[in-house]
């Protein structure tokens, strides 16, 4: 996280060999004590970001050793994990719809100023 943005994801093995961009870091959790998905969620929960954030300038850092996390059974993370990633398959979804509302109003500019679309 910096500058006010965070950047949380749960990646698979498509992603094996990628390199991590500046100010980013890994985590890998052990499965069989960590849901991957419960920890994105709530690494990227406004109050645990806040909360271990430190803040110089206009920069915004995080340690990632501040943030905190609930003691859950594995069965209660995945239940939250389940939910976490609903929501983020929802928020891609929002992205495309939004990237191809875009796209679907620049081509209205550009069909009524070639006269392609009729006003």
């Amino acid at each position: 996280m910096l500058g006010g943005g965070a950047a949380v994801r749960v990646v698979d093995a498509s992603a094996e060999g990628a390199a991590l961009g500046r100010n980013l870091q890994l985590l890998r959790p052990d499965r069989a004590a960590l849901d991957p998905w419960f920890l994105a969620g709530f690494l990227r929960a406004t109050a645990n970001t806040r909360q271990a954030s430190s803040y110089a300038s206009t920069a915004t850092r995080l340690d990632v050793r501040r943030l905190q996390l609930p003691r859950l059974p594995l069965a209660e993370q995945r239940r939250f994990g389940e939910r976490f990633r609903a929501l983020a398959e929802f928020e891609e979804s929002l992205r495309l719809a939004a990237r191809l509302g875009d796209q679907l109003v620049q081509g209205l500019y550009d069909g009524l100023a070639d006269g392609t679309v009729a006003p």
